[in-house]
C-alpha cells in the first residue's frame, strides 16, 4: 500500500503524524487534521498501517453575483501507519457539490466510498460511488433510480466481485435502494415490497450470502406514527426484512449504524421523543434466536458508529449540554452484557461519526468533526485509542 500510494504523492498533503498526537482523556490520542473545515463521517481500517477515513471538505465562496454559496468536496484520508494524507479523488464538475457518507474495505486495493453529488439549486441528486483499486480513486457508475433524488448512505465490501452499497430515492417519498457491485458494474437489487417509505443508512457483511442493511422507516406527521428501526438481511439470493422488537414508547427512533461479528448484528442509532436535545442512544442486538433491544445508559446521546473489539461492542456519537454544544459521546458493552459509559475523545464541539477496530491489535479509531478556527465551520477530528485489552 505504501508502495502504491506513493504514485500519487503529488496529489496528497500529509496533515499529521503519531508523533504529534496529543493524549486526551481516557486514553484517546486527538490526531491533528489539519485547519481546513471538514467533517470525517466513516473510517475502514485492513491492517495497521491501511486504515481509510472519507467525509467532505467544506468551502465558501462569493458568486459574481455577490451570494456567499458553500460547497461540498468529497475527501479521502489514508494512515499508512506514520501519518495521514489527503488522497485526491475523482475530480466533480464545476458547480458541483459532493460528499462521502461511507467507506469500506476488504483489501488494500479494494475499497469503497459511496455518498451522493448535486449542483446547488437544481434537483435531482445523484449516487456517488468511488473505488480505490491500490493506485488512484476513479468514479464508477451507479444505478440510480431514474427521475429522484439518489443518494447512498452505508458501504461493504466482501471481495473484488463484491460489494453492496445502500440509500435512497426520494421522487415525493423516501424509497429505500440496495445496489451490488458484480466486478463488473453497480446493479439495484430488488428489496421487501412492504417496506413503504423508508431509508436504509447502514450495511455490513459477515460473508456473500450474509449482508446485513439497517435504517428505518420513516415517520407519517400526518397520522402521527413515528419513525421506526429498519433491518434486512441478504442471504445470498434474497433481501428479507427481519422482525424487531416494537419500539413504541420511544418516540422517534432511527439506526444508522450496523456492524456483524461472531455470529451477532449490532445496530445503534437514537430514540427521541422531542428534539435532537432529547434523544437517547439506542442499540439492538440480531442473532440466530431473535433480535432484542439491549438497554443502554438512560442519558442524553446519539449513536452514529459502531464496531466490535474483542469481546466489547464500541459505539459513537455526541450528546448536547445544556446549551445545547455538542460533546463527543462512547459507549462500551462488556462482555457480560452491559452498556456503559467510555471515555470519549474530549474536544471543543466534539461530534463522533465513524469508529473502527484494527484487525488483530485490539486498537480503535474514530472520527468525526469538532469546532473549527472558522466559526459555523467544522474541522476534522480524528482520534486513537491503543490497545486496552
Amino acid at each position: 500500500m505504501k508502495s502504491a500510494l506513493g504514485t500519487v504523492a503529488a496529489l496528497a498533503v500529509v496533515v499529521a503524524s503519531a508523533g504529534q498526537a496529543d493524549a486526551a482523556p481516557g486514553g484517546w490520542e486527538v490526531i491533528p487534521a489539519g485547519s481546513e473545515s471538514a467533517n470525517l463521517v466513516s473510517v475502514t481500517a485492513t491492517a495497521a498501517d491501511d486504515l481509510w477515513t472519507a467525509g467532505f471538505g467544506i468551502r465558501r465562496e462569493v458568486s459574481e453575483e455577490g451570494n456567499a454559496q458553500v460547497f461540498l468536496q468529497p475527501q479521502a484520508r489514508h494512515w499508512d501507519g506514520t501519518a495521514w494524507s489527503v488522497v485526491a479523488t475523482a475530480p466533480l464538475d464545476k458547480g458541483v457539490s459532493g460528499q462521502f457518507q461511507a467507506i469500506a474495505a476488504s483489501a488494500t486495493d479494494q475499497v469503497w466510498a459511496v455518498g451522493g453529488s448535486w449542483r446547488s439549486g437544481v434537483g435531482g441528486g445523484r449516487s456517488l460511488i468511488e473505488r480505490w483499486d491500490g493506485t488512484a480513486w476513479s468514479g464508477t457508475p451507479a444505478d440510480d433510480v431514474p427521475d429522484a433524488d439518489n443518494v447512498l448512505f452505508g458501504v461493504a465490501s466482501v471481495g473484488a466481485t463484491d460489494a453492496w452499497a445502500v440509500g435512497s430515492a426520494s421522487r415525493g417519498r423516501a424509497e429505500p435502494v440496495a445496489q451490488h457491485w458484480d466486478g463488473v458494474r453497480w446493479t439495484r437489487v430488488p428489496l421487501p415490497a412492504d417496506l413503504g417509505d423508508a431509508v436504509l443508512s447502514a450495511v455490513a457483511a459477515g460473508g456473500p450470502a450474509d449482508v446485513w442493511a439497517a435504517g428505518y422507516l420513516t415517520g407519517d406527521p400526518v397520522s402521527g406514527r413515528p419513525s421506526e428501526p429498519l433491518v434486512l438481511h441478504w442471504d445470498g439470493v434474497s433481501w428479507s426484512r427481519v422482525a424487531l422488537p416494537s419500539t413504541t414508547g420511544l418516540g422517534m427512533t432511527r439506526v444508522g449504524a450496523i456492524t456483524v461479528a461472531h455470529g451477532q448484528v449490532w445496530v445503534v442509532g437514537s430514540s427521541t421523543t422531542g428534539g435532537a436535545v432529547n434523544r437517547k442512544p439506542l442499540a439492538l442486538r440480531v442473532d440466530r434466536r431473535g433480535a432484542v433491544i439491549e438497554r443502554t445508559p438512560d442519558e442524553q446521546g446519539q449513536l452514529n458508529g459502531v464496531t466490535v473489539v474483542g469481546h466489547e461492542v464500541w459505539a459513537v456519537g455526541y450528546q448536547y449540554d445544556d446549551a445545547g454544544k455538542p460533546h463527543s459521546y462512547a459507549l462500551r458493552r462488556e462482555p457480560g452484557g452491559t452498556w456503559r459509559r467510555a471515555p470519549a475523545p474530549e474536544v471543543v464541539g466534539g461530534t463522533l461519526f465513524g469508529v473502527t477496530a484494527v484487525p488483530g491489535t485490539g486498537t480503535l479509531w474514530t472520527t468525526g468533526a469538532m469546532d473549527g478556527a472558522e466559526p459555523g465551520l467544522p474541522s476534522p477530528l480524528i482520534a486513537r485509542l491503543p490497545k486496552r485489552w
